[in-house]
């Protein structure tokens, strides 16, 4: 028996969906702003802009887009790869992140979200770990209570 904590499933979806066309919607204007950038007189570096706006049409709308489409991808793969997924079981905690598991098994004397960083402390006070956690509070907390773990609404008072 599990409880696995991930981001919504729709969330993901949109990522992967949401980044790549919001970045080709930006490479869709980038020579038409970089047309713009060169033709203000104040503005410092225009090279690369310059360099844009020189592009003959259609290709650089068709560059862009297509630069935009790839760093939209390029981000969501970091969101994804990024991304805390937290398994509670009855008897250890395994949190995975940046394409790495860690599982915690130790006796736990407080399991919080201090701000937006989800953190273990063992049963003499040491901070297990503290993980960047961008996770439903209310789900997490859920998914500890259900199994018996020390969870706690708020941070508890140093010692």
């Amino acid at each position: 028996m599990e409880t696995i904590v991930d981001e919504p499933q729709w969330l993901r979806t949109a990522s992967w969906l949401g980044c790549p066309l919001a970045g080709a919607a930006i490479g869709w204007f980038l020579q038409s702003i970089a047309d713009w950038v060169v033709s203000l007189s104040w503005v410092p570096f225009k090279g690369p802009f310059q360099l844009v706006s020189d592009i003959p049409h259609p290709w650089g709308v068709v560059a862009g887009i297509g630069a935009g489409l790839v760093l939209g991808l390029l981000f969501a793969a970091v969101w994804a790869h990024e991304r805390l997924i937290v398994k509670v079981t009855p008897t250890r905690i395994t949190l995975t992140t940046k394409g790495r598991s860690r599982a915690f098994e130790a006796k736990l004397e407080a399991v919080f979200l201090d701000g937006k960083e989800l953190v273990l402390l063992a049963a003499d006070g040491r901070e297990l770990v503290r993980e960047k956690a961008d996770v439903d509070r209310q789900a997490v907390a859920t998914a500890f209570r259900e199994y018996g773990y020390p969870w706690q609404d708020e941070p508890p008072a140093v010692k």
